[in-house]
């Protein structure tokens, strides 16, 4: 077996392999030379390596290639380090099944730039947000990355926005450091998070943090209602009831 050698040769491997996640329906070896910008015979060793490892899967008869079955085991491993979610589960479902909305729950990444759903609660309606456990959002425009943020020291705030980009998906998305920080003195004022069209124009999410014993933050749980059904729902009920599971949450963590 061929190892993968050198600095530039892993940023290679992990490129592919973060392509390869952003299309599930699989991509060609001529595609993924194409999209990552490395040459084709070094795609192919790469892919080899991958393959080899189960960090990728090829379909022989179709020559597509697809994240690999690896993953299903990080995966598996990554989540246990999340011993409290099975603690913390019946309220996710009390506030999903209350408001018949999905709920998320998120991390940030250990670059503190991305936000990990790391567990969700579907709505049973037809019309409702498409996400995964184990995709990541932005921080500056997601209910939970703003309260996540706001929990953060403001040393770490700066030290974790000193190379942030803050791209733009909607009108409404924040595109400033400046707004960003004006935003999370708000969280801290409301004590909730609010993601009003600004990473999805088509939804609206209410966000909030709780923290363990220490003070320090260990997750956001969030409620995503699609914007045109926001009027079927008491939005101060809603975020009663999500200050109320958040509440309950920390009581049971302490």
């Amino acid at each position: 077996m061929n190892s993968v050698k050198g600095t530039q040769s892993l940023e290679r491997a992990f490129g592919i392999i973060d392509l390869l996640s952003n299309h599930t329906e699989g991509l060609r070896l001529f595609e993924i030379s194409q999209k990552s910008a490395i040459p084709i015979s070094t795609t192919h060793r790469i892919l080899n390596f991958l393959l080899q490892n189960e960090y990728v899967h090829c379909d022989d008869v179709k020559g597509l290639y697809y994240i690999g079955s690896k993953f299903a085991f990080l995966s598996s491993v990554y989540m246990q380090g999340f011993n409290f979610i099975k603690v913390i589960r019946p309220a996710l479902d009390k506030l999903n099944k209350k408001f018949d909305e999905t709920v998320h729950l998120g991390v940030l990444n250990n670059l503190r730039n991305m936000v990990i759903y790391v567990d969700k609660l579907e709505s049973s309606r037809a019309v409702r947000m498409f996400s995964m456990v184990g995709q990541s959002v932005p921080i500056h425009c997601t209910a939970l990355g703003k309260s996540l943020f706001a929990s953060l020291s403001i040393t770490d705030v700066e030290k974790a926005l000193a190379n942030y980009t803050f791209k733009k998906f909607t009108e409404n998305t924040i595109t400033s450091k400046e707004n960003f920080l004006v935003e999370l003195d708000r969280v801290r004022t409301l004590g909730y998070a609010v993601d009003n069209r600004e990473h999805e124009d088509t939804i609206v999410c209410y966000g909030k943090a709780f923290c363990n014993v220490q003070g320090r933050a260990l997750a956001a749980v969030s409620i995503s209602i699609p914007a045109y059904r926001l009027s079927d729902h008491n939005i101060t009920e809603l975020i009663e009831s999500l200050i109320a599971t958040i509440t309950w949450i920390e009581s049971k963590l302490g």
